[in-house]
């Protein structure tokens, strides 16, 4: 059952770009997909759709506070169909909308204050380290057995 939650995990970092329905993954796995669904949510603590999410999410940190792009060109481009499910699932891994976080963060740029500097570099290696953890989760569940869920 690992195994599969592992290969599961790779394959979906392998094609994070691609359009992953559970229908393709029913097919390449040849397991019914209710079946994929609760072995993966009982080994990772995440559903698929929240471990795909989470990880593009994850993917537009950057551009999102070191470029221009609009949000909606940052959404297309890292596999949401709309800004609007773009910005409820960001909120729903970081805690704010995209916007906020790029005004925030800019703002903070922008500041001369070492306190304030010095947090956002904290949150950034504290997102590179969750980034990571959500990366390497099919070698930790080689390695460690049962992985839940990462907290923020």
């Amino acid at each position: 059952m690992e195994n599969i939650v592992k290969e599961l995990c790779v394959y979906i970092l392998e094609n994070i770009n691609d359009d992953i329905t559970m229908e393709k993954l029913e097919n390449i796995f040849y397991y019914n997909k209710s079946y994929l669904m609760r072995i993966f949510k009982s080994y990772t603590g995440y559903t698929i759709k929240e471990f795909i999410n989470t990880v593009k999410v994850l993917k537009t940190i950057n551009p999102l506070v070191f470029t221009n792009d609009t949000i909606l060109k940052i959404a297309l481009c890292n596999g949401f169909n709309s800004q609007e499910y773009y910005s409820e699932k960001f909120k729903e891994v970081i805690g704010i909308p995209p916007l906020s976080f790029r005004k925030h963060f800019t703002e903070l740029g922008d500041l001369a204050d070492v306190n304030k500097l010095e947090a956002l570099k904290q949150y950034f290696i504290y997102l590179k380290e969750y980034e990571q953890q959500l990366l390497n989760l099919p070698q930790s569940l080689e390695t460690c057995g049962k992985i839940k869920k990462l907290t923020k």
